[in-house]
Parts: C-alpha cells; structure tokens; sequence
C-alpha cells in the first residue's frame, strides 16, 4: 500500500533539511586526517591538479570514460591533456592496466564506482600521480583504506548539506587548502539558495506546504550555476563548521541495513543485474541494465509511482555487456517500509 509519506514526498531526489541530531554518530576523520574542504568535489579536484601542475610538467591527465559528464566537461574547461582510459565501471572483473600511465608525468583520476570498487595501486617511485574519486564511496573500505597519492570526493552526494567538498592525502602532511586571499566569488548566495531549498522539501514531506516545483526549481538554478562556475575558493568559517557537523555521521549503517533487506524482497529478472560485493555497501541500489529500452521502461515505472532515481551517468559510451545503471536511494531517510515498496514497484514491472 501507498503510505502518505511516500506518496507526500517520493522515494529520491536530493535531501530535506535533516537535524544532524538525528544520526548516528560516525569518526569519520580518523583514517582522512591531512584534508581539506571546498564547496565542491570539482573545486577539490581542481585544487590539487593545479597544485601538481605548479610543481612539475603534466603530459596528460588521465579520466574514466565512464565518468560523469558534468565533471568530466568542467576539467576539459580548465585543463588541456585530457584522456580517457577505458574500464567496466559494473563489475571489478577486470584488472586495469597501470603500465598505460608509466611516466611520472601522468595523473590518473580513479573512480571508486559505486563503492564497491578497490584499486591496487603500484608502489614503485617512478610511476603516475593516482588520485581517487570517492564521491560514491563515502566511508567505504575503499575510501578509509585508500593508497593513492590523493583522495577527493563531493560530499553532498552523500552528507544532507547545501554543498560540500573534500580533498585528503592518505599518509602525506602537504598543505592542501586553499589560501584566503584567493576569494573572488561569494558562495553564501549558492549556499543559501540550496539551503532554502532542502528547509522547502523538509516543509513540503512534513507538513505538506509549498509545492514540488518550488524547491525543484531553486535547485535547478544552482545546478546551472555550478556547471559554469571554475574559481575554487575556500570555505567560509560557518560553512566549514556546518560541514564538519554532518561529516561526523554514520552513513553506511542504515544503507547496508537497507540494502540486505531489500535484494531479499527483489524478483530476478534478465533485463537487469543489482550490483553487490561481499562486506561492502554500494552507493545505492544499484540495477544496471543490458539495453536501453527495459531502463527507460522501469525508469519511467517508477517515476509514475512516486520512485525518482538517477542515470549514472548520461551520456556515457560502453562497450560492455551491461551498459546503464539506475541508482535508488536506500539511504538514511528510508525505513523498510519504504524498502518494501520499493521492491513491490521493481517486481511489479517485473511481471
């Protein structure tokens, strides 16, 4: 059955304004402990290859082809010597060819796909700069354990914040923030914009005030406004503390609690694989699909029935046997409840 808080609110999309009182506590940044903050991801992976280019010769820097395309167009924007490496971004079955960045001039951008992926990563002296991108991996093995030579993720993809970035060095001590005399842009009109957007959708699941396309709308011009905006600048006091405030949560407990109870309830089906690995939490629900048609039909099944999930990424190219990946939020906001429609909505296509 349909309850009034799935039918008020829909399963997806960014989140409400969330009371950080309300999780659970997390000391998340005992294994990131040289680390910075930015507004976002872009602007910490930004940060850092500017910092590398300063101190040597860049030959090419190095992005999976499957990559988000927004990311992937704004550092084409600000930075010349951008090739792409191919990789199955579903499944860990293969084993990437590091030799390919053999020279100390590369820098090779790495993607935790999902969460679920783990890199090793040569030791050698003489090698490429690896920098990881752990922006669907958030407080995964991966991202705790990590032995690159510099780690990045977007915070808000994960943490209920108005933005948010986080640059770290796992076992280096470099000065990684950005100096505050570097300020050409005020981010607070950004921040407050968002803001007031996650209080609308809080306003809007709890007392049914406002309407959808309100908060929608305001969140949409943000997005514009990001896609376009290349000066990284540092956090502002307010802002960092804000940060700091929820990156001290458990986000993986609820979600892997999530996810083990809702592959149970799920019918298998050909058209579609639901990503997992053994004493790991993916992003989300990750279904990824063989052809374009059956995504498109679930998706717009589950849009029908309040269920709003998201294409990572667009626009992408593969030459795999699976192809397109459908991410459903089973995060912190959702209880089983939830799960079991979830489920019902997948096996009702299904059928």
């Amino acid at each position: 059955m349909l309850t009034k808080e799935i039918n008020t609110i829909g399963l997806g999309s960014f989140f409400p304004k969330t009371n950080a009182a309300s999780l659970e506590e997390f000391d998340a940044l005992r294994s990131i402990q040289n680390y910075a903050l930015f507004y976002t991801g872009r602007h910490a992976i930004k940060h850092v290859l500017t910092l590398l280019q300063k101190r040597r010769n860049i030959r090419k820097i190095w992005l999976p082809k499957y990559y988000c395309q927004h990311v992937t167009s704004w550092l084409k924007t600000n930075f010349d010597g951008i090739d792409t490496y191919d990789i199955d971004p579903f499944f860990e079955n293969s084993t990437l060819n590091f030799e390919e960045f053999a020279t100390d001039e590369d820098v090779v951008i790495l993607n935790n796909f999902w969460g679920i992926y783990e890199y090793k990563i040569p030791t050698q002296t003489n090698r490429a700069t690896f920098i990881e991108d752990h922006s669907h991996g958030w407080q995964s093995a991966a991202c705790k354990e990590s032995k690159a030579d510099y780690c990045f993720a977007s915070l808000r993809k994960t943490l209920p914040v108005p933005l948010g970035g986080i640059l770290w060095q796992p076992n280096g001590q470099e000065k990684l923030s950005v100096d505050e005399h570097s300020i050409t842009e005020d981010f607070s009109r950004v921040w407050n914009q968002i803001d007031k957007a996650m209080t609308l959708k809080q306003n809007f699941k709890a007392k049914a005030i406002g309407s959808v396309n309100e908060y929608l709308k305001s969140i949409g011009e943000t997005e514009s406004f990001l896609h376009h905006q290349y000066t990284v600048i540092p956090v502002e006091k307010e802002h960092k503390a804000y940060l700091l405030k929820y990156i001290s949560k458990d986000y993986n407990a609820v979600k892997n609690n999530n996810f083990k109870y809702i592959i149970k309830k799920i019918a298998p089906n050909s058209e579609f694989e639901i990503l997992k690995k053994e004493k790991h939490t993916s992003f989300g629900l990750e279904l990824v699909f063989k052809h374009r048609d059956s995504f498109d039909t679930l998706k717009q099944h589950l849009i029908h029935n309040k269920i709003y999930p998201s294409e990572l990424w667009p626009d992408n190219s593969l030459d795999h046997h699976y192809k397109y990946a459908l991410n459903l939020h089973i995060d912190f906001r959702y209880t089983e409840e939830a799960m079991d429609y979830i489920a019902a909505q997948i096996n009702s296509w299904n059928s």
